[in-house]
């Protein structure tokens, strides 16, 4: 097969030797390509774009292929949330939940305390229907709790009815060492209330230890100390490298001395003294809790505390104890807060299980196996923003920046240290020669050797068996559960089985829970499993309807296939709809080939690429499902009007490079100055080919519109049968009237000229009337004085220039004058041709305008350009006269600078002056000023808004501006004036006092100073400038702010001016007058005076901050932190020695001017850099923490 543009150009070659009234059948079925061999089914390797009969590659490759089922549905596999074989059960973080779940996690993998929970019972909880039973009560929801994490058949359980219980706030994170120590209180009051009394002090059993604050005198020995009891130890980690460290903190002796000695009840009198803890007894579990949470008094906020602790794997506690005490303890679980800020982060939980010695990771839903024996922190430590050396810790060591908390357990073989020896009630212990007096009850029994983990009771691949059997209900009534249990399962659910990996497990945890409980977790695992059977019934349903799917598709496509015995049952479809198609059957729209159809609702022989032609057959299959309002089929479908058109139009075309040729080679060349001559617009000559084709498109696209439009009218006028046989009639006349218009291009594209000419004559007599004085809006003669005239080749080039950014709309127009559609005066927009050129081109646009050599330019147009030439000379010749007069008022110097008693100074519009200097500059482009407007000086009420002690003396700015009396007599020969305003210096009592007349009006004045203010401050996109200074004290700041914008030298404004010590310069009256005082600025040694610029000079570090004046100082303080790398609270920012202070205020309310220049002194950088994800978080509401909470109303 040919490619593309091979198709493309043997589909209209026959075209470049046929007329359009001589086109045959064969003509049109080759303009839409039908005369290409048909494709077969799967034979092309790619799809063949140009040939319409190829419906190959176009998508349904994927149809006869293998579809996975699961392209089918979107329900993902149920199994995958069925729980894995020898892995523990998750919990669902209900949004800021996972500092709940960790300890959840760590409590439940403590056999002990499950076992405690499990044994509780609830009052009157038997009484009640089992099936209808709900938790109530924080014991009764652990339970559920913990039987699910250990009989669940789910991957994860959902904890928000205790969350709920509980009344904790799912969406915000809260302090989880508090929780930790108001859960256990709330949950050990608990057991204690229960009816099982086996387990009423478990809690405190594993976590209770005791310690005591003993003050001895350094004089007479004599100790005293007070016992108190812990459930995990608060360890300072600020400072210290290792947990060793940090133990030896938290015991460390302190001395109580001078005014804070020791009041000794043994000398009677106070003494020198030491004060330490020391450790009596520790728990079976002990749980250390490393301070990483602290609060920053600076901030006034919480901070984390990122550094490093390594802590061991084997914690030795005897060095801690007596002598002679054994207590070595094993790490069992890390805690883990994963963010660099208090007020966000994550809390993961690793834990160690006993028999295997295999860590897992407790991450809410996700539940994993660590491989190896040993800890692995990694993961949970790379979490820094900025790469930092990595803390390499000693063998059996571990080392952590994100561990919040240690537990260690005593070793099995450890005996349980125990060092009260004193009564219960008694809160002090005597001492004998400073040791305490012990006895054989000192030390308690061995701990009893716990069962397996419920993480190696869980894995059904380990053929260990639980050690002992803590069951503690009666045989009878064991065997009755078992029996409710099994007619549960047959009825309602499933029975507990190996599949699952927990019937060890559950067997043990169902003879010690209550009977409601075990139910209740049987009625889940039922719900589970029933909702499993209803997911995998959804995913066959939707597989089968699927696989019918494909074999559906792949049969009406096969019946698409378009074969040459079919004849002329084919059928035209869009080739963009098969890809929907394709793409999902289910979701395909109508089938629409109306936007394929020409203006005679037939196929465009234009977007034949864009459809393909298949079988009647195949395509009646498909307008059955998706339907379809308009159909192309068969060789009725062809256009034989559009064929010609486009005949008729490359024809034109192969004409049009036939002139071009020969104009181009005739011009070239030259021609004899005897023959007539013809005016042609340059741009005209340029594109009259493009102009040409466009008009015979445009008269194309008319006539079709109007066929169109006629069949349109007859169809609604007749029925179905009347329609057909109009149609029909319309299209055998449209080819006759277009075999006579094809026998002359001529006279088709005159045709449509005569329209366009007839729509251009009416739009100019419209518009003549109102542009007919658009070329001299100046024009005054009245003001207008004799100067050099400005010739007219200027004009016309200035004329050429413009007009050549625009195309020519119709030919040969743009030499015509823009209002009178006469011959434009300007030479340079047009050009000659000979007669045998222009009859060429005159073929093409017969009704163009025609301007032979002899013809003359307009004179409307000319009589205006002498008019406008002649008001340029007079604003020229204003201008000169004016300058001269008011020199120095032009050039801004010899500026009236004091008054003399008695002596007047005349004040005027600054705004007049700017516009005055603009015509001064410029008088072609800017009008010349009549009147000296000075009433916007002045208030409503005929005050002046201006008065001398606002405006510093005589300092000129935009809005006044001081001339004297003599400039003042010429200004008024010169111009009108609308009102004089005057400034005196009245001499009284030997004082001078200076009024302005008209006088100030108060009120007024308030309301502009209000508005000006307003108009400072207030600013959407304001820039300020920030500049990074040395620490110092304010006074050098204030006078380093005084002098950073003079210069001794700007290279800008270097021209110097009369010294100040000079005399004084000439002056036309008594007022003395110099440079402008603010333009001036003394160098150091006040020998000269250089012009001082206006504009900011960026100096070297100083960088811009775009900013609004809503925005607070805290904003901008963070603005800066991320161009300077700045800590807000290390930031002292500075306004002309003014401190900006308030972080909560705005730079509205700080009066912060945009264009400010800044000052930044950065105090010492603060070690702890973690603290601006606080501050950017802080908060004006104050914390409530478990406020509110059930952990604080029991």
């Amino acid at each position: 097969m040919p490619t593309k543009p091979t198709l493309d150009k043997l589909s209209w070659q026959w075209a470049e030797t046929t007329d359009p009234e001589n086109v045959s059948q064969e003509n049109i079925r080759t303009a839409y390509r039908l005369n290409l061999p048909v494709c077969k089914l799967g034979v092309c390797k790619r799809h063949c774009k140009g040939n319409p009969f190829c419906i190959n590659c176009i998508g349904e490759k994927v149809w006869f292929g293998k579809i996975d089922d699961s392209s089918w549905h979107d329900i993902q596999d149920p199994t995958d949330e069925r729980r894995r074989p020898g892995m523990s059960v998750g919990l669902k973080n209900l949004g800021a939940t996972c500092y709940v779940n960790t300890f959840l996690q760590l409590w439940f993998q403590n056999e002990n305390i499950r076992k405690g929970v499990y044994e509780w019972r609830e009052m009157g909880a038997d009484l009640g229907d089992p099936d209808s039973w709900e938790p109530t009560s924080v014991c009764s929801h652990l339970q559920v709790i913990f039987g699910l994490l250990e009989m669940s058949y789910r991957r994860y359980v959902d904890p928000s009815e205790f969350i709920k219980h509980l009344g904790l706030d799912a969406g915000q994170q809260q302090d989880a060492q508090e929780f930790s120590k108001l859960f256990l209180s709330v949950l050990e009051q608990n057991l204690a209330e229960g009816a099982s009394l086996h387990s009423s002090n478990i809690v405190k059993e594993q976590l209770c230890g005791k310690y005591a604050y003993v003050t001895r005198c350094s004089k007479c020995g004599m100790a005293s100390e007070r016992l108190s009891e812990f459930y995990e130890l608060d360890l300072n980690i600020q400072g210290h490298k290792t947990l060793n460290e940090a133990m030896k903190g938290f015991l460390e002796e302190e001395k109580l001395e001078g005014d804070n000695q020791y009041m000794c009840s043994m000398c009677n009198c106070k003494q020198d003294a030491s004060r330490a803890i020391e450790l009596k007894k520790l728990p079976p579990v002990l749980n250390l809790q490393l301070l990483r949470f602290v609060f920053d008094i600076k901030t006034g906020s919480k901070k984390k505390l990122n550094s490093c602790i390594q802590f061991p794997d084997v914690l030795d506690m005897s060095e801690f104890m007596p002598p002679g005490v054994a207590a070595m303890y094993e790490l069992n679980a890390v805690l883990i807060h994963r963010g660099p800020s208090a007020y966000s982060g994550h809390y993961v939980a690793h834990i160690k299980s006993k028999d295997s010695q295999a860590w897992y990771k407790f991450n809410d839903e996700e539940v994993e196996k660590i491989k190896g024996k040993s800890l692995q922190l990694g993961s949970e430590e790379d979490l820094e923003t900025k790469k930092q050396k990595s803390v390499k810790a000693i063998k059996g060591h571990h080392a952590s920046k994100n561990a919040y908390m240690l537990v260690y357990t005593l070793r099995s073989n450890e005996s349980k240290i125990d060092m009260d020896i004193c009564d219960s009630t008694s809160d002090t212990v005597a001492y004998e020669n400073g040791q305490p007096m012990l006895t054989n009850e000192n030390v308690n029994n061995c701990c009893s050797n716990p069962s397996n983990s419920v993480m190696e009771r869980n894995n059904i691949h380990d053929n260990c068996s639980p050690s002992t059997s803590y069951s503690s209900q009666p045989t009878a009534q064991n065997e009755i559960r078992k029996a409710e249990a099994m007619s549960y399962s047959e009825g309602k659910g499933k029975k507990i089985k190996d599949g699952n990996g927990i019937d060890k497990s559950s067997v043990m945890a169902a003879k010690l829970l209550p009977a409601n409980v075990v139910k209740y977790i049987e009625k889940d695992n039922a719900k589970f499993e029933n909702w499993i059977l209803e997911m995998d019934g959804m995913r066959e349903e939707n597989i089968a309807k699927g696989q019918e799917k494909q074999e559906t598709v792949k049969a009406i496509y096969q019946d698409l296939a378009y074969v040459k015995e079919d004849g002329n049952k084919y059928e035209w479809l869009p080739m963009s709809w098969f890809g929907k198609w394709l793409n999902d059957p289910a979701t395909a729209p109508e089938i629409d080939v109306t936007k394929l159809c020409c203006a005679h609702q037939k196929a465009s022989p234009e977007m034949c690429l864009k459809m393909k032609c298949v079988s009647q057959r195949g395509a009646d299959h498909l307008f059955s499902i998706y339907g379809g309002s308009v159909r192309l089929q068969g060789d009725e479908s062809l256009c034989e009007i559009c064929v010609k058109n486009r005949c008729n139009l490359i024809r034109t075309k192969i004409r049009i490079n036939e002139d071009d040729k020969f104009i181009s080679s005739l011009m070239k060349k030259g021609f004899p100055e005897e023959h007539k001559l013809y005016w042609i617009g340059k741009r005209s000559y340029r594109s009259w080919k493009r102009l040409a084709v466009e008009q015979l498109n445009a008269a194309e696209q008319k006539h079709a519109e109007m066929n169109s439009a006629a069949l349109t009218d007859e169809e609604n006028d007749s029925n179905d049968n009347v329609k057909n046989e109009i149609i029909e009639s319309n299209d055998h006349q449209n080819e006759e009237q277009l075999c006579i218009q094809s026998d002359s291009v001529e006279n088709n594209i005159r045709n449509m000229c005569e329209i366009s000419a007839s729509d251009q004559s009416i739009h100019a007599t419209e518009n003549s009337s109102t542009e007919n004085n658009k070329r001299s809006p100046k024009f005054n003669p009245t003001k207008s004085k004799s100067a050099p005239s400005v010739s007219n080749t200027d004009y016309c080039s200035k004329q050429s220039e413009n007009n050549d950014h625009d195309d020519c709309v119709q030919f040969n127009e743009d030499l015509l004058c823009d209002v009178h559609s006469g011959l434009d005066p300007d030479p340079t927009c047009r050009k000659l041709v000979p007669e045998c050129v222009w009859s060429k081109l005159k073929r093409y646009f017969p009704d163009c305008p025609e301007f032979e050599l002899e013809c003359g330019t307009c004179e409307k147009c000319m009589a205006n350009i002498v008019a406008e030439n002649k008001y340029r000379d007079e604003n020229k010749h204003l201008a000169s006269v004016q300058k001269a007069c008011l020199v120095d008022l032009f050039y801004d110097r010899k500026r009236p600078a004091n008054i003399n008693p008695n002596e007047s100074v005349y004040i005027v519009s600054g705004e007049f002056i700017d516009n005055w200097r603009k015509f001064i500059k410029d008088p072609v482009k800017n009008d010349p000023l009549p009147t000296v407007v000075n009433s916007i000086l002045l208030c409503k009420h005929g005050g002046f808004l201006y008065p001398p002690d606002e405006i510093q003396g005589l300092k000129s700015d935009s809005k006044v501006v001081y001339v004297t009396a003599d400039e003042w007599q010429i200004m008024k020969d010169l111009f009108t004036v609308d009102c004089e305003i005057t400034k005196v210096c009245m001499m009284e009592n030997d004082s001078k006092t200076i009024e302005t007349f008209p006088k100030v009006c108060d009120d007024c004045l308030q309301m502009r100073l209000c508005n000006e203010e307003g108009e400072l401050y207030e600013y959407e996109r304001g820039m300020l400038y920030i500049r990074k200074q040395l620490k110092q004290d304010m006074k050098g700041v204030s006078n380093m702010l005084e002098n950073n914008d003079s210069s001794t030298d700007d290279p800008e404004f270097g021209e110097k001016v009369a010294s100040a010590t000079n005399k004084k310069r000439g002056s036309t009256g008594l007022t003395e007058s110099y440079e402008p005082p603010e333009k001036c600025s003394k160098t150091n040694n006040n020998s000269r005076m250089v012009r001082k610029s206006q504009r900011h000079r960026k100096m070297r570090g100083e960088k811009e901050v775009t900013i609004s004046s809503k925005d607070t100082l805290k904003d901008l303080k963070l603005e800066i932190m991320r161009l300077f790398s700045v800590p807000p609270f290390d930031q002292n920012l500075f306004i002309n020695g003014r401190l900006l202070e308030d972080n909560t205020k705005s730079l509205f309310d700080l009066r912060v001017a945009s264009g400010s220049v800044v000052d930044l002194i950065a105090d010492e950088p603060n070690e702890e850099m973690t603290f601006l994800e606080d501050f950017t978080k802080e908060t004006t509401t104050p914390e409530s923490g478990f406020k509110g909470t059930n952990l604080l109303k029991t």
